[in-house]
């Protein structure tokens, strides 16, 4: 019967307003006191700061390495030779201060999708500061947070 309208039941209509609540509330909670690794449902506050353009400093992290040729190269944080994205790496950046060791995995994955490129013998966690005075940065500061030698 195409065409014909049906009205949802008691039963279908309680489940999809307790599905309903339920994501609500899940949106609620991880808005208030969940992360970024709450995703799709978390706050993305990767996103969701401002500077003040008079004081302010401007924290951001890169990859750098060594390789086995002999170079020293910032690593791009858009693919990171490893098939992460910029956005993954960062959201991992207190795991990967706390146990550099889960740098070894960016070696391994640069190793197995790009083995024409010399490996990698030791990744580097740089920090840069920026100072903000009037909206114009007045000073940085860079600085080598965790070394990692790969093995």
């Amino acid at each position: 019967m195409q065409g014909e309208l049906r009205r949802l039941g008691p039963r279908a209509r309680l489940w999809r307003s307790a599905a309903a609540a339920a994501l609500v509330g899940a949106l609620v909670w991880t808005s208030s006191y969940g992360s970024d690794d709450h995703f799709p449902l978390g706050p993305m506050t990767q996103f969701a700061f401002s500077v003040d353009n008079d004081g302010g400093e401007i924290h951001s992290h890169w990859l750098e390495a060594d390789t086995a040729d002999g170079r020293h190269v910032k690593l791009s944080m858009d693919a990171v030779g490893s098939g992460l994205k910029r956005a993954e790496v960062e959201g991992q950046m207190d795991r990967l201060l706390e146990d550099p060791s889960l740098l070894q995995g960016i070696a391994d994955g640069q190793r197995r999708l790009h083995p024409e490129r010399p490996a990698l013998t030791k990744i580097y966690i740089v920090k840069s500061i920026r100072t903000l005075r009037k909206g114009k940065v007045v000073s940085t500061r860079q600085f080598t947070r965790v070394t990692w030698t790969v093995r």
